[in-house]
C-alpha cells in the first residue's frame, strides 16, 4: 500500500473533484484507510498529512528539486512567503522524512501546477486530529518505555509507535494552529488538546519525574496565546481556553511560574467583557458555550491550585503565587458561577422556558439553546460548583479580621467568594439535592441530572481528587466541606435544621468513607452548642456516628479506599468531641452506641482485620470512656445510667478474651501473623479488664442512696473477676504469663484500699 502512494493518489483525486456526493465518498474512504493502516503505520500518515496541510512547502521542496535539474517552477512559492517566519524558531521535525515522502507527491503536483485547495488542506489538517485516535489503544504508542522495549524485542513487525513521533505531531499541530488560514486554526488548537489528553501522562524516561510534553511548553503556550487573543474568532477562542486550562492544570508547566502566571492572566483578560460577549455571526449557543468555557478554566485552575494548598507543607511555589490572584478575581467570578449553576439547574428542572430574570447564560428560554448548553455544563458543574464553595464566605465576613484568623479558616489563608445568603442556600440546597439524587431508590427521571464519576471525563481528576473508587455523589462532598466552616457558622447561615437535614441524608447517601467522616466531623467539631440541646439532631448525629463506625470497622485490607487505620482516629476524636459537648443523658446513650456497634461488627464480619480494626477504635476510645465513668457519673440521676453503659462494656471485653482464647486453641502455626495479633488482642483485652476491676473499686458510686447501684457495680466487680481467671487459664502460657505480672500490683492497691 506504501509502494502504490494510496493516500496521495486519493488526496489529488478530493482535490480536483466538483462533485460533492463523490467528494464525500473520498472523504469517507481517506478515513476509513487512516483508521485501517495508521496503527501500523503513523509516521507514514503524519508525514503525507504534513505535505497535504502545508501544500506550499511541498511545493518548496518540488521547485527545488525541479531547480537543480534545470526547470523553474511557475508556481514556487517559499513557505515563508505565505505563512510568515516563525520568530520563536519552535518548528522542528526530520527533513529526512520530507523529502522521502514529498517525491511522489511532487511529481504529482508539477504535472498539475497548482496549489492544494483550501477545502483540502482543512480535511487534511482534520485528517491529522484523527490519527492520535485512529492508532488504537496499543499502550507502546503513548508510552515510550514500552515503544522501545517492543523494538528492542522485536515482538512486532511495523515497531512504528506515535509516541516515536511525538515531536512531529506537536509540531504540525503547532503550525496548524498558528498559521494564516483562521479556518485551521481551531483544527490545531483541539489537536493540542487532544495530544494533551492522550500523552499528558506519558514520563520522559530521561528525566524521571518529568513527562515528555514538558519538552513542548513552549509551542502550547505560544498557540494558547495566539488563540486567546481580542481578534480570535468564537471557534479559537473556545479551543484556546479549553487548552490553556488543560496546561495549566498539568505537569506540562513544570515549576515554570513566569508561563504559568502568563496563561491565568490570558485567561483572565476576557472576564470583564463576558456579559457582553456577542458573535452577530453566530448562534446563541456559540456565546454561551465559550462562557462556560472561560468558567471551566478558571475553576480548573482554582481547583487544581487547592489541591497543592491543601498540603501545607511543600506547596509549589508556581501555585503558591496564584492564591492572590484567584482572591482579586473571585468576586467577578463567584458572581458568574453562581449565575451558571442558577441557569444550568434551571434547564434539567425544565424551569429556563420561564424564567423571569436575564439569565447569565442568553437564549436558554430556547429549547435548542438549552440542549447544547445542557451538553457542555453536564461535563463541568459539578467543577464550577467546588469552584464556587471553596474558601467562601459570607458577603458580611469582615475583612478587617487579622491574617491568622484568615489563615486558620481558609485553606488559602484568604476569603475567596463572597456569598449571600440566598446563594448560599443555593449551592447548599444543591448539594444536598445531589445526595437525594444519587441514591437509586430516589432518582427522578424528570430531573436530567448527570452524575459523572467515570476517568474519561477529563476533570474527574480534580473534582475526585484523592478518591480512588469515588461514588457520584462524592463530588459535592467537598462543596459542603467548604460550607460549613467557621464563618457560615459565626454568621448563623447554617441553622440546625438544615444541618439536621444534611445528616440524615448522609446516612442513606451512597458516599466514600473518607469524606463523610470529614464532613460529620466537622459539624460535630464547629457547630454552635445550642445544636446539641437539641434532642433530634443529636439522635441523627448518633445515627450517622453509629454507620460511619460500622462501614470503617468492617472494612477490609483490600478495600481500595482509605485504610481504617487512617479514619478512626478522626471517629475516636469526633466521639469524645460530641461526649464532651453532650448532657449527661445522651454521653450515655453515645457509650451504648461506641459498644453496641462495636460488637455487632465482630460478629458480622468475624476477620481477624475487623477484629483489629475494633480493638484499635477501643484502644483509641477507652481512656475517655474512663474518664466519664470517673468524672460524670451522677449516682442517683434517673436520667443517667453510667452502670448500665460499664456493665456493657466489661461483656464486650469479656466477648473478646474469649473469641480470642478459642481462635488461638483452634490454630496449628503457634508463630503465624493470625496467632501474634490474637495475642495481642487477648493481653490487650485482659488488661482492659483488670484496669476497669480496679476502676470500679475505687470510683464511689456506692453511696447511702444507691441499693440498686450496689448490685450493678458488685456484678461488674464479679465479671471482671471471672475474666480475669478466665484468661489466666489461657492456653496461651505467654499471655497467662503478662496477666499474672498485670494482676500482681493491681490486686495489691485494691486490698490496701
Amino acid at each position: 500500500m506504501i509502494n502504490e502512494n494510496i493516500e496521495e493518489n486519493l488526496f489529488s483525486m478530493l482535490d480536483g473533484e466538483t462533485d460533492s456526493e463523490i467528494a464525500t465518498l473520498v472523504r469517507a474512504t481517506i478515513i476509513r484507510l487512516l483508521y485501517t493502516s495508521c496503527p501500523l503505520h503513523p509516521s507514514r500518515w503524519l508525514a503525507v498529512l504534513r505535505n497535504m496541510v502545508l501544500a506550499t512547502s511541498v511545493t518548496r521542496n518540488m521547485s527545488e528539486g525541479l531547480t537543480s535539474s534545470g526547470y523553474d517552477s511557475v508556481d514556487s512559492t517559499h513557505e515563508n512567503d505565505v505563512y510568515g517566519e516563525d520568530d520563536d524558531n519552535m518548528i522542528s521535525g526530520p527533513k529526512q522524512e520530507q523529502v522521502n515522502w514529498s517525491a511522489p507527491i511532487s511529481s504529482q503536483f508539477s504535472r498539475r501546477n497548482k496549489h492544494l485547495r483550501y477545502r483540502t488542506r482543512v480535511f487534511a489538517a482534520e485528517c491529522v486530529s484523527h490519527v492520535p485516535v485512529a492508532v488504537g489503544t496499543e499502550p507502546a504508542h503513548f508510552d515510550l518505555l514500552l515503544a522501545r522495549s517492543a523494538i528492542a524485542k522485536g515482538t512486532y513487525l511495523s515497531n512504528d509507535w506515535l509516541v516515536l513521533k511525538l515531536q512531529e505531531l506537536v509540531s504540525l499541530s503547532y503550525q496548524i494552529s498558528t498559521g494564516q488560514f483562521e479556518g485551521m486554526q481551531p483544527i490545531g488548537v483541539q489537536l493540542l488538546c487532544l495530544i494533551m489528553d492522550k500523552f499528558g501522562m506519558t514520563v520522559d524516561p530521561e528525566f524521571p519525574g518529568h513527562i515528555l510534553l514538558e519538552q513542548f511548553q513552549a509551542q502550547l503556550v505560544s498557540a494558547v496565546k495566539t488563540a486567546i487573543s481580542t481578534t480570535s474568532g468564537p471557534l479559537l477562542l473556545e479551543a484556546g481556553l479549553e487548552l490553556a486550562t488543560k496546561v495549566m492544570t498539568s505537569s506540562v508547566i513544570g515549576g515554570d511560574k513566569v508561563a504559568l502566571n502568563r496563561l491565568f492572566l490570558l485567561i483572565s483578560r476576557p472576564l470583564s467583557d463576558i456579559e457582553d460577549l456577542f458573535y452577530p455571526s453566530f448562534a446563541d449557543w456559540v456565546v454561551c458555550k465559550i462562557k462556560v468555557r472561560l468558567l471551566t478554566a478558571h475553576a480548573a485552575v482554582k481547583c487544581y491550585t487547592y489541591q497543592f494548598l491543601r498540603a501545607k507543607e511543600n506547596v509549589p511555589d508556581e501555585h503558591q503565587q496564584l492564591a492572590p490572584l484567584l482572591a482579586n478575581s473571585s468576586t467577578l467570578l463567584g458572581k458568574y458561577w453562581v449565575g451558571a449553576l442558577k441557569d444550568y439547574f434551571s434547564i434539567i428542572f425544565g424551569l429556563h422556558s420561564r424564567i423571569n430574570h436575564k439569565p447569565f447564560l442568553d437564549g436558554i428560554q430556547s429549547l435548542l439553546v438549552s440542549l447544547k448548553v445542557q451538553k457542555y455544563l453536564d461535563e463541568v458543574w459539578a467543577l464550577i460548583l467546588q469552584a464556587t464553595a471553596l474558601d467562601a464566605a459570607p458577603v458580611e465576613f469582615g475583612a478587617d479580621d487579622s491574617e491568622d484568623v484568615h489563615e486558620h479558616m481558609f485553606i488559602s489563608g484568604r476569603s475567596m467568594v463572597k456569598l449571600e445568603q440566598s446563594d448560599f442556600q443555593f449551592l447548599w440546597g444543591l448539594s444536598v439535592l445531589v445526595l437525594f439524587h444519587s441514591h437509586q431508590s430516589t432518582v427522578n427521571g424528570s430531573v436530567k441530572m448527570k452524575l459523572d464519576c467515570s476517568k474519561e471525563n477529563f476533570f474527574s481528576n480534580i473534582v475526585f481528587y484523592g478518591l480512588d473508587n469515588p461514588r457520584p455523589c462524592d463530588q459535592v462532598l467537598p462543596v459542603l466541606l467548604s460550607l460549613t466552616t467557621e464563618a457560615f457558622f459565626s454568621k448563623d447561615f447554617l441553622s440546625v435544621d438544615i444541618c439536621q437535614e444534611l445528616l440524615q441524608a448522609l446516612i442513606y447517601a451512597d458516599c466514600s468513607g473518607a469524606p463523610v467522616v470529614s464532613l460529620f466531623s466537622k459539624i460535630i467539631r464547629l457547630c454552635p452548642d445550642k445544636f446539641f440541646e437539641e434532642e433530634d439532631f443529636v439522635f441523627v448525629a448518633l445515627e450517622l456516628y453509629s454507620h460511619c463506625l460500622a462501614m470503617v470497622l468492617r472494612r477490609d485490607g483490600n478495600s481500595q479506599e482509605l485504610p481504617s487505620n487512617n479514619l478512626l482516629p478522626e471517629l475516636s476524636s469526633a466521639s469524645e468531641t460530641m461526649g464532651c459537648r453532650m448532657n449527661n443523658k445522651h454521653l450515655w446513650k453515645l457509650m451504648m452506641v461506641l459498644l453496641s456497634t462495636s460488637h455487632q461488627s465482630s460478629q458480622l464480619v468475624s476477620t481477624d482485620q475487623c477484629l483489629s480494626n475494633i480493638i484499635s477504635f477501643l484502644h483509641n476510645i477507652l481512656p475517655f470512656m474512663k474518664k466519664c465513668f470517673r468524672e460524670r457519673a451522677e449516682p442517683g440521676d434517673v436520667h443517667t445510667n453510667p452502670q448500665v453503659a460499664l456493665g456493657a462494656l466489661i461483656s464486650l471485653l469479656a466477648y473478646f478474651c474469649t473469641e480470642c482464647d478459642n481462635r488461638i486453641s483452634m490454630l496449628e502455626n503457634k508463630i503465624s501473623d493470625s496467632y501474634r495479633l490474637l495475642a495481642k488482642i487477648l493481653f490487650f483485652c485482659s488488661g482492659e479488664v483488670i484496669a476497669l476491676a480496679k476502676l470500679v473499686h475505687e470510683i464511689e458510686f456506692l453511696n447511702e442512696n444507691g441499693a440498686k447501684n450496689d448490685v450493678h457495680m458488685c456484678g461488674s466487680f464479679r465479671h471482671c473477676i471471672h475474666i480475669i481467671q478466665g484468661s489466666l487459664r489461657s492456653t496461651n502460657m505467654q499471655v497467662s504469663n503478662w496477666l499474672c505480672l498485670l494482676c500482681a500490683p493491681n490486686i495489691s492497691d485494691c486490698v490496701s484500699s
